[in-house]
């Protein structure tokens, strides 16, 4: 039989700003196998190797459920014979539905998955699964010898501007869905401070709001704003296409991640591929920070210790700057695509 492989994932599409990273995937994949066939619940913009083949379940055009339902299972029949093995990325409810087929035809599947809460879902999905990927252990909160850490998978070529990097102000930038556990607030707050100590300083939030609390919370972060009349240092830039992300990345030269611990965010392992100096809260990165890592890691909530970190990077002269940003993006390139997809297709061995 060919050595093909089938993908089942949530969306092809290289503007997206969530899951446009996947089709950079996709294409290293495809270096792997003789066939890639991807079966996506909705496609959009990409450019993808002649061996890859995408099948979208046309939620793109607005069609029923039964409908992708339907496309579900019809190319399922089609294709899993054809496939050596399976990778389902990020919904359970992919290996759940798929499993019947799967199993009739003896095909291993291994799931990609990394998020805070445990579902039901996630837990039926594990006893079906022969691996889950993730990557890093705290990105699951899931029990279970299944789970295997293979890194985040980076694109570091499309993330690499040390040389261009000038490090004299603080160019604040933070990226991701506007949402309440992205604690924007406590870095509305972190300018505030910043701008009473007559920092120079400018603050850029990237992204949008998805979920429908979202719009709320971004209703209060502009209020806020206003509150401390911070307008001229902070800009809600909102979305920005995955293609065009490394152009924000590269104009800032810090990024602040406020996250709660829990799994490791790409965006900041992006932002430390592009030379910039990453602040959280996210005790998981202290692995990769090391002797820095107290100077960037800030207690999750708190403006005041986030702003005297920054006070005192700043402080710093532009040669122990760079020193820093060159040995955050040397821990970024062990998070490489073509690293983490070796992992995952060894996991199929």
């Amino acid at each position: 039989m060919p050595k093909n492989l089938l993908i089942i994932t949530q969306r092809v599409d290289e503007q997206d700003d969530l899951l446009g990273f996947f089709v950079d995937w996709i294409r290293e994949f495809s270096l792997h196998f003789e066939k890639v066939f991807v079966i996506t619940l909705a496609k959009g913009k990409y450019q993808l190797p002649n061996n890859v083949f995408v099948y979208s379940l046309g939620k793109e055009s607005n069609n029923s459920t039964i409908a992708r339902i339907y496309n579900f299972y019809k190319y399922l029949f089609q294709l899993v014979p054809k496939s050596s093995n399976i990778f389902a990325h990020m919904s359970p409810i992919f290996v759940i539905a798929s499993w019947p087929i799967t199993r009739f035809y003896r095909k291993k599947i291994i799931l990609w998955y990394l998020h805070r809460s445990v579902t039901g879902r996630l837990k039926l999905a594990e006893r079906l699964v022969y691996k889950i990927a993730t990557a890093a252990k705290e990105s699951l909160r899931l029990n279970s010898d299944k789970i295997m850490e293979v890194g985040h998978g980076i694109n570091v070529d499309k993330f690499t501007t040390i040389p261009d990097k000038r490090y004299e102000d603080l160019k604040i930038l933070t990226v991701g869905r506007i949402s309440p556990i992205k604690d924007l607030v406590t870095y509305i707050e972190t300018g505030k401070i910043l701008q009473a100590r007559q920092l120079p300083f400018h603050m850029e939030i990237v992204g949008r709001p998805i979920m429908s609390g979202d719009h709320e919370y971004l209703k209060r972060l502009t209020t806020l704003v206003t509150k401390y009349q911070l307008e001229q240092w902070v800009q809600f830039t909102g979305f920005v296409p995955y293609s065009k992300i490394e152009e924000k990345y590269a104009s800032a030269n810090v990024l602040i991640n406020l996250a709660p611990t829990g799994g490791i965010d790409k965006t900041v392992l992006e932002a430390m591929a592009t030379g910039c100096i990453t602040f959280v809260c996210n005790q998981a990165f202290r692995k990769y920070f090391g002797d820095y890592a107290d100077q960037l890691i800030f207690t999750h909530g708190r403006a005041e210790d986030l702003a005297n970190k920054l006070e005192k990077y700043h402080s710093k002269s532009i040669e122990e700057k760079r020193a820093m940003a060159e040995f955050l993006q040397a821990q970024a390139h062990t998070h490489s695509i073509p690293v983490v997809i070796d992992k995952i297709i060894n996991l199929f061995s």
